[in-house]
C-alpha cells in the first residue's frame, strides 16, 4: 500500500535524539530517509537508535574533506536530488558552511532544510551545548516539577528532544505541502527549546502570573491526583467534570461529604485552603481501603476516569497497546529480534510502516553512489529572498476544531502557527479548561476564532454542518461517535463535504478495548508508566503536573498527521482520516526504552530524592539558587575539579577513576553539594562555564522569561492586547520559515465570539442571525460578563 511521503527524499544529518526522531516519522511515513554519516560520526549503535533510526539507509561522506574532494562531489549530487535536508549542527560549526540553506539552496531550490539547534541560531545562548537537562532547566521545567522534597527536580523524560521533532516534522512537512503549490523550497528552523516550550507554554497576563508552586508527589487536587491503594499499588484519578467528580465520589462512598458547600464541585471552587487539604486527605483515607483491582473495577463500571499505576515493563503487555498495534517486532543488526514502538500515527488511506531495521554506519554507500551516477549538479544564482517573501505554508487552509482541555487544542494551535484559520466550536459552558482561570487556555487558543452553537438542537446540528462543509480539517479530541451525535460524524462528513480531512486525537485510539473510556493526560502517563520512571529510584509514581507530556505529545502528532493528510491530498486528490492517541503520546516520550529484547538492561533512573542521573548529572543548590551540572564525559573530571577549586578531589582514590566514581557516587554528590552551598549560583555558573563544564541555572518561573534577552533576540515572545485579560505576554513562533510573512497572532477568543461573523460568511440573513441566538442556539459571550479566575 501506498505510503504518504513515498518518492520524498530526505538526507539526515543529524545526532542526539531531536533529528533521528524527526526523520523517523518521516521515514515511517514513506520518505526515503538517508543517513550521511562521516567517519568520525557519533556511534549510532546504542539502543535508542534501533528505534529512531529503523527504516533508513546509511552512505559514509567526510563533509569536512575539501570542496574538491570526491565525498563532497557525491554530497552535492546528493542535495540536487533530494527533497529535504535536516542537520542539528551548532550555529558555530565550521561545517555550516557546506550543509547551511545558504550553502546548499544554490544547489537546488526546491530543497526544504531543516535546522535543529540548542537554543536558536541568533541569540546569545546559541552554542550551549543540546542537553535536555540543561533545557529543561534553563526554561523552567525542573523548578515547577513536582518532587519528594522542596526545590526543583530531575524530569526523567526527553521532553526538549520529542518536542523539538515534532515541531522539526510538521515544519517539514507543511513546507513540502507548500511547494507542491508554489514549487519553492524553504528554510524551516526549531530548537530543543522551542521543543521545551511546546510542552511548557510561558504566559504572563494583567490578571495572572506564573509563580511556581510546591506540588505534591502525587499531585494535589482530591480527584485529580495518583493514590496508594490498600495492597501498596497505585491509582490515578482523572476528574476534570464534575459529574466524573460525583462518579468518583459515589465509588468512593463519600458522597454525603460531596454535599458540604465548602467542599464546591471538589474541583476548583472549594472555600479555602484548608477544605482542600481535608477533601484531599478524605480520598486518600477512602482509596487506602481497597486494593487496586477492586477500585479498576469499580472506577470501570462508573466510567469514572483512571489507571493503575504501572512500570513502561508492564505497560507492554497492555491490550490496547496490543490492539494499536503499538509493539512492532524487527530484528536489529546489534541487538536480534526486537519489539519496539510502532508508528504513532494513523493514516486511514496511507498508512505508515516500519519497513526495515536500521543500518549498520555506511551500508549502502556503494548503492546510493550508484543511483546518484546520472546526477549532475549545477550550481545557480539563487537567494533566500528571491521572489519576495512566502505566504505562512498553511494558508488558506480551514480547520473545525471540537476539542477540550489541552491535547486537541495543541494540535489546533500548531495548525493556526503554520497558518491555518482555526474555527473553535464550543459547546454552551465553553471548552472545559476555559472555565479553570488557566494560563494554558489563553495560550493553546491564541490565534484562533471561537463560535459556540449548540450541536443538542437541530438548527444546531445545521450550522455546524455547514462549518463543516467547508473546511479541510476536522481535528476532535471527544471520545469515539461524539462527531456522530454533533451531525458531523463519518458517513455525515461524506455526504457533506467529500474532500475533508477527519483528525481525531483520542484518549487511547478509536477502537479496542479501552475505546470506550474517558482519557486524560495523568491517566495515560500512569498506565504508559511515565509516573512510575519519574519516581526515580524509590519507585513510587510522581505526578507531572503541567508539563501534560502524554496531551502535549499526542496534540503535536495530531497535528503533523493532519499536514501529511493535507500533502497526500494536494498530491492525490484523496482526503483519510487521521487517529493517535494519549497512550501514543505516551510511548513517543518513552521510545528509547518501550522496547523488549535479550539482555535489555534496566533503565537507568534517577535517585530516590529526584536531583539526577548521578553526581556528575544533576542538581545542585548553591546559595541563592540552584544549578543543573552535566560532566560525565572522562575529559570533564580535571575541568571539574579545576573549576571548583577542588584539585584534591582529583587525586582522591575514591574519585580516581570513572569506576571508581560511579562506586563512590553518593559520596561524590555529598563532597560537590557541600561546595556548591558556599557561594552563589552565577559564581559557580561562570567558573564552569569559563573551564568548557556543561551547566546551566535552574530559572524559577515567574516573569524571567520575558525578560531573558535570548528569548526576545529569538523572537519568541509575543504581545497581545486582551479584552478582558489585559496586556498579555506568551511564547510563540516554535518553528521559523526563512522568508515567510508572520503568521497574524489574534488574542484568545471569547466564547463565540467569531459566531455571527461566521453565520454571515456561511450566507446566514441578519434575520435569521438574531433568531438562532433568541432560541439559544448561539451563543456569543461579552467581556463585561467574563469572570476571571486567578
Amino acid at each position: 500500500m501506498a505510503r504518504a511521503l513515498d518518492g520524498i527524499t530526505v538526507l539526515d544529518l543529524t545526532d542526539g535524539m531531536a533529528g533521528p526522531m524527526a526523520t523517523m516519522f518521516l521515514c515511517d511515513n514513506g520518505a526515503r530517509v538517508i543517513r550521511v554519516d562521516g567517519p568520525a560520526s557519533a556511534d549510532r549503535s546504542a539502543d535508542a537508535y534501533a528505534v529512531w533510526d529503523r527504516g533508513k539507509l546509511s552512505i559514509i561522506l567526510d563533509l569536512s574533506a575539501g570542496p574538491e574532494s570526491d565525498d563532497i562531489a557525491t554530497f552535492r549530487k546528493l542535495v540536487a536530488s533530494a527533497d529535504v535536508v535536516v542537520e542539528s549542527l551548532p550555529p558555530s560549526s565550521a561545517l555550516q558552511s557546506v550543509v547551511s540553506y545558504r550553502a546548499l539552496s544554490p544547489i537546488n531550490p526546491r530543497l526544504v532544510h531543516c535546522s535543529i539547534t540548542a537554543y536558536g541560531s541568533t541569540g546569545p545562548l546559541k552554542d550551549e551545548p543540546p542537553d535536555d537537562d540543561l533545557v529543561m532547566a534553563r526554561t523552567g521545567i525542573l523548578a515547577n516539577q513536582p518532587g519528594l522534597r522542596p526545590g526543583p527536580s530531575h524530569v526523567i523524560h526527553p521532553v526538549p528532544s520529542v518536542g523539538a521533532a515534532l515541531l522539526a516534522a510538521q515544519g517539514v512537512v507543511a513546507s513540502l505541502f507548500a511547494r507542491e503549490a508554489d514549487g519553492r523550497g524553504r528554510k524551516v528552523e526549531t530548537s530543543l527549546m522551542a521543543g521545551a516550550l511546546m510542552f511548557y507554554p510561558r504566559v504572563i497576563g494583567e490578571v495572572f502570573t506564573e509563580t511556581p508552586k510546591q506540588v505534591k508527589p502525587g499531585g494535589d487536587a482530591p480527584f485529580y491526583s495518583i493514590f496508594e491503594c490498600a495492597d501498596g499499588r497505585w491509582i490515578q484519578l482523572g476528574c476534570v467534570r464534575k459529574g466524573f467528580v460525583d462518579a468518583a465520589a459515589s465509588v468512593l462512598g463519600i458522597s454525603s461529604v460531596m454535599r458540604e458547600p465548602r467542599y464546591g464541585d471538589g474541583i476548583r471552587t472549594m472555600a479555602d485552603e484548608e477544605a482542600h487539604e481535608e477533601l484531599y486527605g478524605i480520598v486518600v483515607d477512602a482509596i487506602k481501603r481497597r486494593p487496586a483491582d477492586d477500585w479498576a473495577r469499580l472506577f470501570e463500571e462508573a466510567d469514572v476516569p483512571y489507571a493503575l499505576g504501572r512500570t513502561i515493563d508492564e505497560a507492554l503487555d497492555d491490550p490496547q497497546v496490543h490492539f494499536n498495534e503499538m509493539l512492532m517486532d524487527i530484528d536489529d543488526p546489534y541487538l536480534g529480534r526486537v519489539s519496539q514502538m510502532g508508528v504513532p500515527i494513523q493514516l486511514s488511506e496511507t498508512p505508515g510502516a516500519i519497513n526495515a531495521p536500521r543500518p549498520t554506519p555506511g551500508q549502502d554507500t556503494g548503492e546510493i553512489i550508484s543511483s546518484l551516477a546520472a546526477v549532475e549538479p549545477q550550481t545557480i544564482s539563487y537567494k533566500l529572498d528571491d521572489g519576495g517573501p512566502m505566504e505562512p505554508p498553511l494558508n488558506g487552509i480551514r480547520v473545525l476544531e471540537m476539542t477540550n482541555l489541552i491535547a486537541g487544542p495543541t494540535a489546533g494551535k500548531l495548525l493556526a502557527d503554520l497558518g491555518a484559520e482555526v474555527t473553535k466550536l464550543e459547546p454552551p459552558q465553553g471548552d472545559i479548561s476555559r472555565g479553570l482561570g488557566r494560563s494554558y487556555f489563553v495560550y493553546l487558543n491564541n490565534n484562533k476564532r471561537s463560535v459556540c452553537f449548540n450541536t443538542r438542537t437541530s438548527e444546531g446540528r445545521g450550522v455546524v454542518q455547514r462549518l463543516a462543509a467547508d473546511s479541510d480539517i476536522l481535528l476532535a479530541n471527544l471520545r469515539p461517535g461524539a462527531t456522530g451525535r454533533m451531525g458531523i460524524g463519518a458517513d455525515a462528513l461524506v455526504a457533506l463535504n467529500p474532500n475533508a480531512i477527519e483528525a481525531h486525537v483520542t484518549g487511547y485510539g478509536w477502537s479496542g478495548p479501552y475505546a470506550h473510556r474517558p482519557g486524560m493526560d495523568p491517566v495515560a502517563t500512569a498506565w504508559m508508566g511515565l509516573q512510575m520512571a519519574q519516581g526515580g529510584a524509590s519507585n513510587r509514581p510522581v505526578f507531572l503536573g503541567q508539563l501534560a507530556v502524554s496531551d502535549f505529545a499526542a496534540g503535536a502528532m495530531g497535528a503533523l498527521g493532519a499536514i501529511i493528510a493535507l500533502f497526500v491530498r494536494r498530491r492525490t486528490g484523496k482526503p483519510q482520516s487521521v487517529n493517535t492517541n494519549l497512550l501514543d503520546g505516551g510511548i513517543v516520550l518513552s521510545s528509547e526504552y518501550f522496547c523488549r529484547y535479550e539482555s535489555k538492561p534496566p533503565r537507568p533512573l534517577a535517585d530516590e530524592r529526584l536531583y539526577g542521573m548521578n553526581a556528575l548529572h544533576r542538581l545542585y543548590e548553591a546559595r541563592d539558587g540552584w544549578i543543573y551540572l552535566t560532566a560525565q564525559a572522562e575529559d570533564d573530571w580535571s575541568g571539574l575539579c579545576d573549576a571548583l577549586g577542588v584539585q584534591m578531589l582529583s587525586a582522591d582514590g575514591r574519585f580516581e577513576s570513572v569506576h571508581a566514581r560511579r562506586r563512590n557516587d553518593a559520596e561524590l554528590a555529598d563532597e560537590l553539594s557541600r561546595l556548591f552551598m558556599t557561594r552563589r549560583s552565577a559564581y559557580w555558573i561562570e567558573r564552569l562555564c569559563g573551564a568548557g563544564i556543561a551547566c546551566s541555572p535552574v530559572n524559577e518561573g515567574g516573569e524571567w522569561f520575558f525578560d531573558e534577552p535570548h528569548y526576545a533576540k529569538e523572537n519568541l515572545i509575543c504581545d497581545q492586547q486582551h479584552p478582558v485579560i489585559g496586556w498579555v505576554k506568551l511564547s510563540h513562533n516554535l518553528v521559523k520559515l526563512a522568508n515567510t510573512l508572520q503568521v497574524e497572532t489574534r488574542p484568545t477568543p471569547l466564547l463565540g465570539e467569531y459566531g455571527r461573523q461566521a453565520l454571515k460568511e456561511m450566507g446566514y440573513s441578519a434575520e435569521q442571525i438574531h433568531r438562532l441566538y433568541e432560541d439559544g442556539v448561539a451563543k456569543t459571550e461579552k467581556a463585561g460578563d467574563v469572570r476571571i479566575e486567578q
